[in-house]
């Protein structure tokens, strides 16, 4: 009994404390510690310069491979070479270089050049039309839509109806509320009609808070179809069903656009690094999305890093990094994937700028940090488990491996909120993005990100939804964390140490009280069954918790792999007393929950 009550008292007490962040050990000290790295990086990136590029790029209508598309990529190209990026051609591997690669399969691009919807019922009517890549409403016409005659195509307008045989789609223009790709494949691809109108907005869109909003999506490629697709705001579409409703409805669809075949063109900067055996950091950024958040901001917050980093090397202000550092800018997925294929050394980590200067006020969203898979993405709950808008994605517990590289990023992002009013939390994995490029390849990969987003996927997306601060403030943060993982060294590897440990002691805790909340309900501890079940389920994620998070402890013997023997042995002897520790505390964990009382 005395033994019961001791155990209970040091649980006890072990709970009260989780939380608390172990101080640095003095190998961190003396600027090696992640909030020197945020002071380092200060003042760096030029940010005129960049929201300069940024006005610059709200202008193109970004699509893969199309013209647009690479004079954006040339606009980046131009700006680090101002910086002092060499060409590649004939560089040195000591070098500081930058190049045009072009990967994958070649694919047909598209580039429009002006549009208009008219409708007749009986006198014409101007719905939409842009004469100019810049015009607000250019993201009406789908991407890979073909053109029509110069005078445009007349055809009679149809709404969409589930029972309804495709087949009698058979030359009309159909309108529906479906996704505009489901309503082309359908219509179009499997009925026979010239084309397709959507009035489709997601919910996060808020169409009726925001009814002049248009949606972004392609159609698939159909070079025998030659059809075409648009998408419609909740006004447009308004009128469009009025008129239906009066009686026969006839549109009129210019489309001005054109193919040509492409590559998966990406633009790639690279930093040398002082040990060439040391690996690299990934900075990866996409290109073919047209928005000024999406993803304007993600292009410009890379330049900017890229740009600033090297002035600083260049400067004296900053010493070369121990790794490599390389910036790429290219298609979305399919860039990141096709340069891994192609890269011949190691990937330490890599970090995905996707949407990061959303103006909460204006968008509603926030800065999020989207980790890699861990527990949290299969049994996500509050206050540490909050999955956005975008959904759950598919996780398993079989492709749960443990990094310290979520709650790294996690803190520095809090060492910059803590300097300023910057608001910015984590999510569970979603997927969607080019972390998953790396996580395929078993490189550790988080999403910088902002959701839910209004505006997002629409052509509203513009340069006034951008603000200047949060862009800044997610690319402080994320450039002190480069800074200060390519410096490596023994005093930082003991201060990831650190950082883990003290959010491991803190998840831990929480899931424990939560666990304890739910054993401890009327209708769990009044049922013997029930409460079986829970305790089974409860230890189950306390363990994968446990698991994982020793695994994260492990990967950090490997965040400096130069590490001289003495100082090896030092960091060694550490984590294997953090794994002892997270052991006991697992133990002494799931006895608490087993103690319990039964009724309450």
């Amino acid at each position: 009994m005395h033994g019961t009550h001791s155990r209970k008292w040091l649980v006890a007490a072990l709970l009260t404390t989780l939380c608390v962040v172990a101080p640095p050990p003095a190998a961190a000290q003396g600027g090696t510690r992640l909030e020197d790295a945020l002071t380092a990086v200060h003042g760096l990136c030029d940010w005129d310069e960049a929201m300069a590029l940024l006005a610059a790029l709200d202008g193109d209508y970004r699509v893969r491979g199309n013209q647009a598309y690479h004079r954006s990529l040339e606009r980046v190209f131009l700006n680090l070479a101002e910086a002092g990026f060499a060409e590649e051609g004939g560089a040195r591997a000591d070098q500081d270089t930058l190049e045009f690669r072009d990967l994958g399969a070649t694919q047909p691009a598209w580039t429009p050049s002006h549009a208009a919807l008219f409708v007749h019922s009986p006198d014409e009517i101007e719905l939409l039309a842009f004469d100019d890549m810049d015009d607000r409403d250019r993201t009406f016409v789908c991407p890979n839509s073909f053109p029509t005659p110069e005078q445009g195509l007349v055809a009679p307008l149809v709404r969409y109806e589930h029972g309804r045989p495709v087949e009698t789609y058979a030359g009309t223009v159909v309108y529906g509320a479906l996704p505009v790709e489901d309503l082309f494949a359908r219509a179009v691809q499997a009925g026979g009609a010239l084309g397709v109108i959507s009035s489709y907005l997601g919910e996060y869109n808020r169409p009726d808070d925001h009814p002049e909003a248009i949606r972004f999506k392609a159609i698939p490629y159909d070079a025998e179809r030659r059809g075409f697709g648009l998408n419609v705001s909740r006004t447009k579409a308004r009128l469009l069903e009025s008129l239906l409703r009066g009686g026969v409805v006839y549109v009129r669809v210019v489309i001005g656009s054109s193919f040509t075949p492409a590559r998966a063109r990406t633009l790639v900067a690279r930093i040398a690094s002082s040990d060439p055996d040391a690996g690299a950091v990934v900075i990866s950024t996409t290109a073919d999305e047209p928005g000024a958040n999406d993803n304007g901001s993600g292009m410009v917050a890379t330049t900017a890093m890229a740009a600033g980093y090297l002035r600083g090397i260049r400067d004296g202000r900053i010493a070369r990094p121990a790794r490599e550092i390389v910036f790429l800018f290219g298609p979305e997925l399919e860039a990141s994937g096709e340069w891994l294929a192609t890269r011949p050394g190691p990937v330490g980590l890599a970090l995905v700028m996707d949407m990061v200067g959303q103006d909460p006020d204006k968008t509603g969203a926030i800065a999020l940090v989207e980790r890699m898979p861990d527990p949290g993405a299969i049994w996500d709950r509050p206050p540490l488990d909050i999955h956005s808008e975008w959904g759950r994605g598919d996780v398993r517990e079989s492709d749960l491996s443990g990094s310290f590289l979520n709650d790294y990023v996690m803190a520095a992002m809090n060492l910059r909120a803590a300097e300023t009013d910057w608001v910015v939390r984590s999510n569970p994995y979603e997927g969607g993005s080019d972390q998953g490029r790396f996580l395929e390849r078993g490189i550790p990969s988080v999403l910088l990100w902002h959701f839910t987003d209004a505006f997002y996927d629409t052509n509203l997306d513009r340069l006034d939804k951008v603000s200047r601060t949060e862009l800044e403030n997610t690319t402080t943060a994320a450039l002190a964390l480069v800074h200060h993982y390519v410096q490596a060294g023994a005093g930082r590897a003991s201060e990831v140490l650190d950082i883990v440990m003290a959010a491991a002691r803190k998840r831990l805790s929480i899931e424990a009280n939560t666990a304890r909340g739910f054993l401890s309900a009327p209708a769990v501890a009044q049922d013997q069954a029930q409460r079986d079940a829970v305790l089974d389920r409860e230890r189950h994620i306390l363990q994968a918790w446990g698991r994982w998070y020793r695994q994260a402890v492990l990967t950090i013997e490997g965040f400096d792999p130069g590490l001289p023997f003495g100082e090896r042995t030092e960091l060694q002897g550490r984590i294997d007393a953090a794994l002892i520790e997270l052991r006991e505390i697992e133990r002494e964990t799931l006895e608490s929950l087993a103690e319990v009382p039964v009724g309450g």
